[in-house]
């Protein structure tokens, strides 16, 4: 599973940018996200700044800006 934040303008709604997670997160992100069934490849979530915070931590740098808003969105390979 590629998982993926997604940072959308929040006048004009495209899309921004996009970061990839590093592979083999899936439990921190479930504990994250607070998921409760494993994904299935469609999903798509409005993040929270705590999440976010969180998951930068997992990327490693910073993204955040408060010009866009951000999704985790769940991909299958």
């Amino acid at each position: 599973m590629i998982y993926r934040i997604e940072a959308f303008d929040r006048k004009t709604e495209l899309l921004v940018f996009e970061e990839d997670l590093p592979s083999g997160c899936d439990e921190n992100l479930a504990a994250i996200m607070n998921w409760s069934c494993k994904q299935e490849g469609w999903e798509g979530y409005d993040l929270s700044n705590d999440q976010l915070a969180a998951l930068e931590k997992l990327l490693g740098r910073n993204v955040f800006d408060p010009k866009v808003t951000f999704q985790l969105t769940c991909n299958g390979r």
